[in-house]
């Protein structure tokens, strides 16, 4: 037995290994500088890398008025209303979601 079964143990670095080779975007930390953009990554075991975090899309409330010019009766959703209902909703505007851990 080789190395005492140390073959079979993966690269510490594989996953980000594989998702670099897969086109993702990786970054090395350095304690001056933080978190910064690896061209091409030497996979030291003594560095910290990660998958570069992508932006998520912002979500958005969509307010309706179901009602009439006089009397408003709200309708709120998560998507903009399409059909009959984009048709029979008066669209007033969208409110930009915020997560408070992002």
């Amino acid at each position: 037995m080789l190395g005492g079964g140390i073959l079979n143990k993966p690269h510490k670095w594989a996953k980000e290994i594989k998702a670099w080779a897969d086109g993702a975007e990786i970054q090395s930390y350095w304690e001056s500088d933080g978190w910064i953009d690896e061209i091409c990554p030497n996979w030291r075991n003594d560095y910290e890398y990660r998958i570069k975090p992508q932006p998520k899309e912002p979500q958005y409330l969509y307010v309706y008025n179901k009602g009439s010019l006089d009397k408003f009766d709200f309708y709120c959703s998560l998507n903009e209303l399409t059909g009959m209902d984009a048709r029979t909703h008066q669209f007033i505007g969208k409110l930009k979601l915020e997560n408070e851990n992002e």
